[in-house]
Protein backbone atom coordinates (compact mmCIF):
# COMPACT_ATOMS: atom_id res chain seq x y z
CA UNK A 1 0.00 0.00 0.00
CA UNK A 2 1.08 3.55 -0.63
CA UNK A 3 2.42 6.09 1.86
CA UNK A 4 -0.64 8.29 1.31
CA UNK A 5 -3.09 5.39 1.64
CA UNK A 6 -5.45 7.12 -0.77
CA UNK A 7 -6.82 3.73 -1.80
CA UNK A 8 -7.71 2.82 1.75
CA UNK A 9 -11.22 1.57 2.43
CA UNK A 10 -10.97 1.10 6.19
CA UNK A 11 -12.12 3.77 8.60
CA UNK A 12 -12.10 3.86 12.39
CA UNK A 13 -15.55 4.48 13.81
CA UNK A 14 -15.59 7.43 16.20
CA UNK A 15 -18.16 5.88 18.50
CA UNK A 16 -17.23 2.41 19.68
CA UNK A 17 -19.71 -0.40 20.13
CA UNK A 18 -22.10 0.27 22.99
CA UNK A 19 -20.29 3.38 24.28
CA UNK A 20 -20.86 7.10 24.46
CA UNK A 21 -18.29 9.52 23.09
CA UNK A 22 -17.52 10.85 26.56
CA UNK A 23 -16.58 7.30 27.60
CA UNK A 24 -14.19 6.77 24.69
CA UNK A 25 -10.48 6.51 25.50
CA UNK A 26 -8.27 9.51 24.89
CA UNK A 27 -7.39 10.22 21.26
CA UNK A 28 -3.88 11.21 20.18
CA UNK A 29 -2.95 11.99 16.59
CA UNK A 30 -0.31 13.50 14.33
CA UNK A 31 1.11 13.65 10.79
CA UNK A 32 3.29 11.00 9.21
CA UNK A 33 4.50 9.93 5.79
CA UNK A 34 2.10 12.14 3.87
CA UNK A 35 -0.89 10.96 5.89
CA UNK A 36 -1.86 10.82 9.56
CA UNK A 37 -1.78 8.51 12.56
CA UNK A 38 -4.11 8.22 15.55
CA UNK A 39 -4.20 6.33 18.83
CA UNK A 40 -7.21 5.80 21.06
CA UNK A 41 -6.20 4.48 24.46
CA UNK A 42 -6.80 4.82 28.17
CA UNK A 43 -3.79 6.34 29.91
CA UNK A 44 -2.28 7.79 26.73
CA UNK A 45 -0.52 11.08 27.38
CA UNK A 46 1.87 13.44 25.62
CA UNK A 47 4.83 11.14 26.27
CA UNK A 48 3.02 8.44 24.27
CA UNK A 49 2.34 10.92 21.49
CA UNK A 50 6.02 11.84 21.39
CA UNK A 51 7.03 8.18 21.38
CA UNK A 52 4.81 7.41 18.38
CA UNK A 53 5.73 10.55 16.46
CA UNK A 54 9.46 10.08 17.00
CA UNK A 55 9.32 6.44 15.90
CA UNK A 56 7.34 7.24 12.77
CA UNK A 57 9.72 10.08 11.88
CA UNK A 58 12.71 7.74 12.25
CA UNK A 59 11.17 5.09 10.00
CA UNK A 60 10.15 7.65 7.39
CA UNK A 61 13.80 8.75 7.20
CA UNK A 62 14.71 5.16 6.32
CA UNK A 63 11.84 3.80 4.21
CA UNK A 64 10.27 6.71 2.33
CA UNK A 65 10.50 6.74 -1.47
CA UNK A 66 9.29 10.37 -1.53
CA UNK A 67 12.10 11.76 0.61
CA UNK A 68 15.32 12.29 -1.33
CA UNK A 69 17.35 11.99 1.88
CA UNK A 70 15.95 8.62 3.00
CA UNK A 71 18.10 5.50 3.19
CA UNK A 72 15.90 3.87 0.54
CA UNK A 73 16.38 6.81 -1.84
CA UNK A 74 20.14 6.68 -1.29
CA UNK A 75 20.18 3.01 -2.27
CA UNK A 76 18.04 3.71 -5.33
CA UNK A 77 20.28 6.58 -6.45
CA UNK A 78 23.45 4.52 -6.17
CA UNK A 79 24.79 2.83 -9.30
CA UNK A 80 26.98 0.48 -7.27
CA UNK A 81 26.50 -3.25 -7.65
CA UNK A 82 28.47 -4.00 -4.49
CA UNK A 83 26.91 -4.71 -1.11
CA UNK A 84 25.64 -1.43 0.34
CA UNK A 85 25.23 -0.97 4.08
CA UNK A 86 21.69 0.12 4.95
CA UNK A 87 19.63 0.35 8.16
CA UNK A 88 18.43 -3.04 9.33
CA UNK A 89 14.79 -1.91 9.05
CA UNK A 90 15.19 -1.52 5.29
CA UNK A 91 16.54 -5.06 4.99
CA UNK A 92 13.72 -6.37 7.17
CA UNK A 93 11.05 -4.79 4.97
CA UNK A 94 12.73 -6.15 1.84
CA UNK A 95 12.84 -9.68 3.26
CA UNK A 96 9.26 -9.40 4.49
CA UNK A 97 8.12 -8.38 1.00
CA UNK A 98 10.12 -11.23 -0.52
CA UNK A 99 8.36 -13.70 1.78
CA UNK A 100 4.93 -12.38 0.74
CA UNK A 101 5.95 -12.45 -2.93
CA UNK A 102 6.85 -16.15 -2.61
CA UNK A 103 3.44 -16.81 -1.06
CA UNK A 104 1.56 -14.96 -3.80
CA UNK A 105 3.15 -16.06 -7.08
CA UNK A 106 5.55 -13.12 -7.17
CA UNK A 107 2.96 -10.37 -7.62
CA UNK A 108 4.28 -8.30 -4.71
CA UNK A 109 7.34 -6.91 -6.48
CA UNK A 110 9.16 -4.05 -4.76
CA UNK A 111 11.46 -3.61 -7.78
CA UNK A 112 8.58 -2.04 -9.74
CA UNK A 113 9.65 1.42 -8.55
CA UNK A 114 10.52 2.76 -12.05
CA UNK A 115 7.20 1.54 -13.44
CA UNK A 116 5.27 3.13 -10.58
CA UNK A 117 7.15 6.36 -11.30
CA UNK A 118 6.43 6.13 -15.02
CA UNK A 119 2.69 6.07 -14.28
CA UNK A 120 3.03 9.10 -12.01
CA UNK A 121 2.54 7.49 -8.60
CA UNK A 122 6.03 8.30 -7.27
CA UNK A 123 8.75 10.88 -8.07
CA UNK A 124 11.10 10.07 -10.95
CA UNK A 125 14.85 10.32 -10.76
CA UNK A 126 15.87 13.47 -12.60
CA UNK A 127 17.10 12.88 -16.15
CA UNK A 128 16.29 9.16 -16.18
CA UNK A 129 14.71 7.39 -19.14
CA UNK A 130 12.12 4.77 -18.19
CA UNK A 131 11.65 3.27 -21.65
CA UNK A 132 13.18 -0.06 -20.57
CA UNK A 133 12.80 -0.34 -16.79
CA UNK A 134 14.79 -3.03 -15.01
CA UNK A 135 12.61 -4.99 -12.60
CA UNK A 136 12.59 -8.38 -10.93
CA UNK A 137 13.37 -9.91 -7.55
CA UNK A 138 16.28 -11.84 -9.10
CA UNK A 139 18.24 -8.59 -9.33
CA UNK A 140 18.06 -7.85 -5.58
CA UNK A 141 19.92 -9.53 -2.72
CA UNK A 142 19.69 -8.84 0.99
CA UNK A 143 21.41 -9.83 4.21
CA UNK A 144 20.78 -9.04 7.87
CA UNK A 145 24.26 -9.48 9.34
CA UNK A 146 25.62 -6.98 8.68
CA UNK A 147 22.51 -5.32 7.19
CA UNK A 148 23.04 -4.62 3.51
CA UNK A 149 21.39 -4.72 0.08
CA UNK A 150 22.92 -5.53 -3.29
CA UNK A 151 21.65 -4.90 -6.80
CA UNK A 152 23.15 -6.72 -9.77
CA UNK A 153 22.17 -4.00 -12.23
CA UNK A 154 22.90 -0.30 -11.53
CA UNK A 155 19.42 0.89 -12.58
CA UNK A 156 17.50 -1.26 -10.11
CA UNK A 157 15.32 0.65 -7.66
CA UNK A 158 12.93 -0.46 -4.96
CA UNK A 159 9.73 0.78 -3.32
CA UNK A 160 8.71 -0.92 -0.06
CA UNK A 161 5.50 1.05 0.48
CA UNK A 162 3.41 -2.12 0.19
CA UNK A 163 4.63 -3.31 3.61
CA UNK A 164 5.99 -0.19 5.31
CA UNK A 165 2.95 0.96 7.28
CA UNK A 166 2.22 -2.54 8.54
CA UNK A 167 5.87 -3.09 9.47
CA UNK A 168 5.98 0.15 11.47
CA UNK A 169 2.65 -0.57 13.16
CA UNK A 170 3.92 -3.93 14.43
CA UNK A 171 6.87 -2.08 15.93
CA UNK A 172 4.59 0.51 17.54
CA UNK A 173 2.37 -2.19 19.05
CA UNK A 174 5.42 -3.67 20.78
CA UNK A 175 6.56 -0.24 22.00
CA UNK A 176 3.12 0.69 23.36
CA UNK A 177 2.79 -2.62 25.20
CA UNK A 178 6.22 -2.03 26.74
CA UNK A 179 4.91 1.33 27.99
CA UNK A 180 2.07 -0.44 29.76
CA UNK A 181 -0.81 0.07 27.32
CA UNK A 182 -3.01 -3.01 27.04
CA UNK A 183 -6.16 -1.69 25.34
CA UNK A 184 -5.78 0.59 22.34
CA UNK A 185 -6.76 1.24 18.76
CA UNK A 186 -3.90 2.41 16.54
CA UNK A 187 -4.33 3.68 12.99
CA UNK A 188 -1.71 4.77 10.48
CA UNK A 189 -2.91 6.03 7.11
CA UNK A 190 -6.10 4.01 7.39
CA UNK A 191 -4.56 0.72 8.45
CA UNK A 192 -5.88 -0.30 11.86
CA UNK A 193 -4.71 -2.54 14.70
CA UNK A 194 -6.94 -3.26 17.70
CA UNK A 195 -5.32 -4.45 20.92
CA UNK A 196 -7.37 -5.58 23.88
CA UNK A 197 -10.90 -4.18 24.08
CA UNK A 198 -12.81 -0.91 23.85
CA UNK A 199 -13.94 1.15 26.84
CA UNK A 200 -17.16 -0.87 27.15
CA UNK A 201 -15.27 -4.15 27.46
CA UNK A 202 -16.30 -5.29 24.00
CA UNK A 203 -14.11 -5.72 20.89
CA UNK A 204 -13.18 -2.57 19.02
CA UNK A 205 -15.50 -1.88 16.08
CA UNK A 206 -14.00 -0.92 12.72
CA UNK A 207 -15.97 -0.15 9.58
CA UNK A 208 -15.21 -1.05 5.98
CA UNK A 209 -16.29 1.52 3.41
CA UNK A 210 -17.88 0.86 0.03
CA UNK A 211 -16.30 2.43 -3.08
CA UNK A 212 -18.96 5.13 -3.56
CA UNK A 213 -19.84 5.75 0.07
CA UNK A 214 -19.47 9.13 1.69
CA UNK A 215 -16.62 9.48 4.17
CA UNK A 216 -17.78 7.92 7.44
CA UNK A 217 -20.37 5.56 5.90
CA UNK A 218 -19.53 1.91 6.52
CA UNK A 219 -20.77 -1.06 4.50
CA UNK A 220 -19.84 -3.49 7.26
CA UNK A 221 -18.58 -3.17 10.82
CA UNK A 222 -16.07 -5.74 12.01
CA UNK A 223 -15.23 -6.53 15.65
CA UNK A 224 -11.46 -6.53 16.17
CA UNK A 225 -9.44 -7.71 19.15
CA UNK A 226 -5.68 -8.26 18.95
CA UNK A 227 -5.82 -8.09 15.17
CA UNK A 228 -4.85 -5.80 12.33
CA UNK A 229 -7.01 -4.80 9.39
CA UNK A 230 -5.38 -3.60 6.18
CA UNK A 231 -7.06 -2.65 2.91
CA UNK A 232 -5.72 -2.24 -0.59
CA UNK A 233 -7.86 -0.74 -3.32
CA UNK A 234 -8.01 1.06 -6.63
CA UNK A 235 -11.00 3.37 -6.45
CA UNK A 236 -9.39 6.44 -4.85
CA UNK A 237 -5.71 6.37 -5.72
CA UNK A 238 -5.71 6.41 -9.51
CA UNK A 239 -5.04 8.48 -12.62
CA UNK A 240 -7.03 9.50 -15.69
CA UNK A 241 -10.37 9.68 -13.89
CA UNK A 242 -10.02 6.22 -12.40
CA UNK A 243 -8.74 4.48 -15.56
CA UNK A 244 -5.25 3.82 -14.17
CA UNK A 245 -4.76 2.15 -10.81
CA UNK A 246 -1.68 2.81 -8.66
CA UNK A 247 -1.27 -0.96 -8.30
CA UNK A 248 1.07 -2.40 -10.93
CA UNK A 249 0.94 -6.02 -12.06
CA UNK A 250 4.55 -7.24 -12.44
CA UNK A 251 3.40 -9.79 -15.01
CA UNK A 252 2.28 -7.06 -17.42
CA UNK A 253 4.09 -3.96 -16.05
CA UNK A 254 0.73 -2.19 -16.29
CA UNK A 255 -1.89 -1.04 -13.77
CA UNK A 256 -4.26 -3.80 -12.67
CA UNK A 257 -7.48 -4.08 -14.64
CA UNK A 258 -10.34 -6.04 -13.08
CA UNK A 259 -13.64 -5.48 -11.27
CA UNK A 260 -12.19 -5.89 -7.80
CA UNK A 261 -11.90 -2.47 -6.14
CA UNK A 262 -10.69 -3.34 -2.65
CA UNK A 263 -9.34 -6.19 -0.57
CA UNK A 264 -9.34 -6.12 3.23
CA UNK A 265 -7.18 -8.61 5.14
CA UNK A 266 -7.42 -9.37 8.85
CA UNK A 267 -4.27 -10.80 10.41
CA UNK A 268 -2.34 -11.00 13.67
CA UNK A 269 0.57 -9.29 11.90
CA UNK A 270 0.03 -5.80 10.52
CA UNK A 271 2.97 -6.21 8.15
CA UNK A 272 1.55 -9.40 6.66
CA UNK A 273 -1.97 -7.95 6.45
CA UNK A 274 -0.52 -4.96 4.61
CA UNK A 275 1.46 -6.96 2.07
CA UNK A 276 -1.11 -9.68 1.50
CA UNK A 277 -3.85 -7.11 0.86
CA UNK A 278 -1.78 -5.54 -1.91
CA UNK A 279 -0.80 -8.89 -3.42
CA UNK A 280 -4.37 -10.22 -3.43
CA UNK A 281 -5.57 -7.01 -5.03
CA UNK A 282 -3.05 -7.49 -7.84
CA UNK A 283 -4.01 -11.15 -8.26
CA UNK A 284 -7.62 -10.12 -8.78
CA UNK A 285 -11.05 -11.68 -8.21
CA UNK A 286 -10.28 -15.09 -9.70
CA UNK A 287 -6.81 -16.08 -8.53
CA UNK A 288 -6.84 -13.93 -5.39
CA UNK A 289 -9.45 -15.95 -3.45
CA UNK A 290 -7.66 -19.19 -4.36
CA UNK A 291 -4.38 -17.93 -2.91
CA UNK A 292 -6.14 -16.48 0.14
CA UNK A 293 -7.76 -19.85 0.84
CA UNK A 294 -4.43 -21.65 0.54
CA UNK A 295 -2.86 -19.17 2.98
CA UNK A 296 -5.87 -19.43 5.33
CA UNK A 297 -6.42 -15.67 5.27
CA UNK A 298 -9.50 -13.79 6.47
CA UNK A 299 -10.44 -11.51 3.59
CA UNK A 300 -13.25 -9.14 2.63
CA UNK A 301 -13.55 -8.59 -1.12
CA UNK A 302 -15.40 -5.60 -2.63
CA UNK A 303 -16.17 -5.41 -6.35
CA UNK A 304 -17.12 -2.43 -8.46
CA UNK A 305 -20.75 -3.13 -7.58
CA UNK A 306 -20.00 -2.69 -3.90
CA UNK A 307 -20.21 -6.35 -2.92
Amino acid sequence: MSWTRMAMAALVLACLSGCHLDEAPKLLSGPTMGTTWSLRAEGADDSIRQLIQSHLDQREAVLSHWRRDSALSAFNASASTDWQAVPVELVQTVELARRIAKDTEGVLDITLAPVIEAFGFAPKLQGESLETPVTGWEHLKSRLDPPALKKDVPQLRINVASVTEGFVMDELVRLLKQRGLSDFLLEVGGEVVAIGHAADGKPWQVGVQTPKAAQGDAMQTLPLMNQCMATSGTYRHNKDHGKKSHLIDPRTLKPVEHDLVSVTVLHDSCALADGYATALMVLGPERGPEIAKRLNLRVLWISAGGR
